[in-house]
Protein backbone atom coordinates (compact mmCIF):
# COMPACT_ATOMS: atom_id res chain seq x y z
CA UNK A 1 0.00 0.00 0.00
CA UNK A 2 1.41 3.29 -0.79
CA UNK A 3 0.65 6.66 1.05
CA UNK A 4 0.71 10.02 1.51
CA UNK A 5 1.35 11.10 5.39
CA UNK A 6 2.83 14.40 6.57
CA UNK A 7 4.60 15.19 3.13
CA UNK A 8 6.21 11.76 3.10
CA UNK A 9 5.57 8.80 0.93
CA UNK A 10 5.39 5.56 2.63
CA UNK A 11 5.19 2.02 1.66
CA UNK A 12 3.69 -0.65 3.43
CA UNK A 13 4.19 -4.09 4.02
CA UNK A 14 2.24 -6.78 5.60
CA UNK A 15 5.69 -8.88 5.60
CA UNK A 16 6.38 -12.64 8.06
CA UNK A 17 5.85 -11.65 11.30
CA UNK A 18 6.08 -7.86 11.40
CA UNK A 19 4.54 -4.82 9.06
CA UNK A 20 7.04 -2.42 7.76
CA UNK A 21 6.46 1.26 6.77
CA UNK A 22 9.85 2.75 4.25
CA UNK A 23 9.97 6.08 3.06
CA UNK A 24 9.86 5.96 -0.84
CA UNK A 25 12.82 8.12 -1.04
CA UNK A 26 15.05 6.44 0.09
CA UNK A 27 14.03 2.49 1.28
CA UNK A 28 14.87 3.60 4.78
CA UNK A 29 12.70 2.09 7.52
CA UNK A 30 9.95 4.69 9.41
CA UNK A 31 8.02 2.58 11.42
CA UNK A 32 7.41 -1.78 12.09
CA UNK A 33 5.41 -3.27 14.11
CA UNK A 34 5.24 -6.95 15.09
CA UNK A 35 2.51 -9.40 15.91
CA UNK A 36 1.55 -10.65 12.33
CA UNK A 37 1.62 -14.65 11.20
CA UNK A 38 3.81 -16.18 9.09
CA UNK A 39 2.92 -15.91 4.98
CA UNK A 40 0.45 -12.77 5.26
CA UNK A 41 -1.35 -12.60 1.90
CA UNK A 42 -4.25 -9.96 2.83
CA UNK A 43 -3.43 -6.18 1.57
CA UNK A 44 -3.23 -3.32 4.00
CA UNK A 45 -6.23 -1.15 4.25
CA UNK A 46 -5.45 3.03 4.93
CA UNK A 47 -8.18 4.11 7.30
CA UNK A 48 -7.84 7.80 7.44
CA UNK A 49 -4.43 8.56 8.78
CA UNK A 50 -3.70 5.02 9.86
CA UNK A 51 -3.70 1.42 8.53
CA UNK A 52 -4.63 -1.98 8.78
CA UNK A 53 -2.89 -5.33 7.66
CA UNK A 54 -4.78 -8.76 8.60
CA UNK A 55 -2.64 -12.39 8.53
CA UNK A 56 -4.43 -15.60 9.30
CA UNK A 57 -2.25 -18.11 8.44
CA UNK A 58 -1.37 -20.11 11.55
CA UNK A 59 -2.54 -18.18 13.49
CA UNK A 60 -4.54 -15.01 13.92
CA UNK A 61 -3.60 -11.22 13.66
CA UNK A 62 -4.81 -8.09 12.79
CA UNK A 63 -3.47 -4.56 13.64
CA UNK A 64 -4.38 -1.25 13.63
CA UNK A 65 -0.85 1.26 13.12
CA UNK A 66 -0.80 5.03 13.26
CA UNK A 67 0.92 6.15 10.11
CA UNK A 68 3.15 9.08 12.03
CA UNK A 69 4.98 5.97 13.75
CA UNK A 70 8.41 5.91 14.64
CA UNK A 71 10.82 2.98 15.09
CA UNK A 72 9.91 -0.60 16.23
CA UNK A 73 6.52 -0.92 17.88
CA UNK A 74 7.27 -4.58 18.66
CA UNK A 75 4.34 -7.36 19.19
CA UNK A 76 3.22 -4.40 22.34
CA UNK A 77 3.76 -0.93 21.39
CA UNK A 78 1.66 2.16 21.01
CA UNK A 79 -0.52 1.12 18.32
CA UNK A 80 -4.56 2.09 17.81
CA UNK A 81 -6.08 -1.55 18.17
CA UNK A 82 -5.31 -5.32 18.21
CA UNK A 83 -7.35 -7.94 16.97
CA UNK A 84 -6.22 -11.72 17.65
CA UNK A 85 -9.54 -13.88 15.61
CA UNK A 86 -11.26 -14.94 12.29
CA UNK A 87 -9.04 -12.93 10.11
CA UNK A 88 -8.50 -13.82 6.75
CA UNK A 89 -5.45 -16.23 5.10
CA UNK A 90 -6.10 -15.19 1.55
CA UNK A 91 -8.51 -11.87 0.65
CA UNK A 92 -7.78 -8.53 1.87
CA UNK A 93 -10.43 -7.07 3.46
CA UNK A 94 -12.52 -4.02 2.35
CA UNK A 95 -13.76 -0.73 4.33
CA UNK A 96 -16.94 0.73 3.92
CA UNK A 97 -17.34 3.65 5.95
CA UNK A 98 -15.59 3.17 9.06
CA UNK A 99 -16.51 -0.89 9.24
CA UNK A 100 -13.49 -3.55 8.22
CA UNK A 101 -15.37 -6.58 6.60
CA UNK A 102 -13.52 -10.00 6.16
CA UNK A 103 -14.07 -13.67 6.17
CA UNK A 104 -12.22 -15.70 8.94
CA UNK A 105 -9.09 -17.78 7.02
CA UNK A 106 -10.63 -18.59 3.07
CA UNK A 107 -14.08 -19.65 5.12
CA UNK A 108 -17.80 -18.15 4.79
CA UNK A 109 -17.52 -16.60 8.41
CA UNK A 110 -17.67 -13.14 8.26
CA UNK A 111 -16.44 -10.54 10.87
CA UNK A 112 -17.11 -7.05 10.85
CA UNK A 113 -14.88 -4.36 12.98
CA UNK A 114 -15.22 -0.85 13.79
CA UNK A 115 -12.03 0.26 11.80
CA UNK A 116 -11.27 2.78 14.45
CA UNK A 117 -11.55 0.94 17.71
CA UNK A 118 -11.27 -2.27 16.45
CA UNK A 119 -14.62 -3.65 18.38
CA UNK A 120 -16.59 -6.56 17.44
CA UNK A 121 -19.34 -5.57 15.31
CA UNK A 122 -20.18 -9.05 13.53
CA UNK A 123 -18.09 -12.25 14.88
CA UNK A 124 -17.90 -14.98 12.72
CA UNK A 125 -21.59 -14.31 10.93
CA UNK A 126 -21.76 -17.52 8.48
CA UNK A 127 -22.48 -15.99 4.87
CA UNK A 128 -25.40 -18.55 3.44
CA UNK A 129 -24.30 -20.73 0.50
CA UNK A 130 -21.09 -19.97 0.03
CA UNK A 131 -17.92 -22.28 1.07
CA UNK A 132 -14.32 -20.95 0.33
CA UNK A 133 -12.90 -17.40 -0.36
CA UNK A 134 -9.58 -16.76 -2.14
CA UNK A 135 -11.08 -13.44 -4.14
CA UNK A 136 -11.13 -10.18 -1.68
CA UNK A 137 -14.68 -8.70 -0.75
CA UNK A 138 -15.53 -5.75 -3.07
CA UNK A 139 -17.94 -3.04 -2.58
CA UNK A 140 -20.22 -0.82 -4.29
CA UNK A 141 -23.63 1.52 -3.82
CA UNK A 142 -23.65 0.34 -0.23
CA UNK A 143 -23.54 -2.93 -0.92
CA UNK A 144 -20.75 -5.80 -0.04
CA UNK A 145 -19.82 -8.36 -2.38
CA UNK A 146 -18.29 -11.38 -1.94
CA UNK A 147 -17.57 -14.31 -4.02
CA UNK A 148 -16.68 -17.94 -3.22
CA UNK A 149 -14.33 -19.97 -5.47
CA UNK A 150 -17.64 -21.80 -7.26
CA UNK A 151 -18.79 -18.52 -8.19
CA UNK A 152 -21.58 -18.18 -5.79
CA UNK A 153 -22.14 -14.31 -4.53
CA UNK A 154 -23.44 -12.96 -1.38
CA UNK A 155 -24.59 -9.79 -1.74
CA UNK A 156 -25.23 -8.19 1.46
CA UNK A 157 -26.04 -4.18 2.47
CA UNK A 158 -23.71 -2.68 4.04
CA UNK A 159 -24.45 -2.54 8.25
CA UNK A 160 -24.26 -3.56 11.36
CA UNK A 161 -26.05 -6.66 10.74
CA UNK A 162 -26.19 -9.78 8.47
CA UNK A 163 -28.16 -8.34 5.89
CA UNK A 164 -28.20 -10.43 2.93
CA UNK A 165 -29.52 -8.63 -0.01
CA UNK A 166 -29.15 -11.87 -2.68
CA UNK A 167 -27.23 -15.09 -3.32
CA UNK A 168 -25.73 -14.98 -7.09
CA UNK A 169 -24.72 -18.18 -8.37
CA UNK A 170 -22.23 -18.39 -11.81
CA UNK A 171 -20.67 -21.22 -13.14
CA UNK A 172 -21.52 -24.64 -14.21
CA UNK A 173 -19.34 -26.57 -12.53
CA UNK A 174 -15.91 -26.96 -12.83
CA UNK A 175 -14.93 -23.23 -13.06
CA UNK A 176 -12.69 -21.58 -10.24
CA UNK A 177 -13.13 -17.86 -8.89
CA UNK A 178 -10.07 -16.73 -6.98
CA UNK A 179 -9.87 -13.02 -8.80
CA UNK A 180 -11.56 -10.26 -7.01
CA UNK A 181 -14.79 -8.81 -8.93
CA UNK A 182 -14.23 -5.83 -10.42
CA UNK A 183 -17.12 -3.53 -9.83
CA UNK A 184 -17.75 -0.76 -13.17
CA UNK A 185 -20.87 1.49 -12.98
CA UNK A 186 -23.65 -0.54 -12.49
CA UNK A 187 -21.50 -3.78 -13.64
CA UNK A 188 -19.57 -6.30 -12.06
CA UNK A 189 -17.37 -8.43 -13.60
CA UNK A 190 -15.97 -11.74 -12.38
CA UNK A 191 -13.39 -14.08 -13.70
Amino acid sequence: LVVEHSGKTQVILNGNTRVRSHDLADGSVIWECGGMTVNPIPSPVRVGDSVVCMSGYKGSAAVSVPLNSKGDLGEDGKVNWRHSGGTPYVPSPVLVGDRLYFTALNDAQLTVLDAKTGKVVLDKERLPQARAFYASPVTAAGRVYFTDRTGTTVVLKAGDSLDVVAVNKLGSGGEVFDASPAPVGKQLFLR
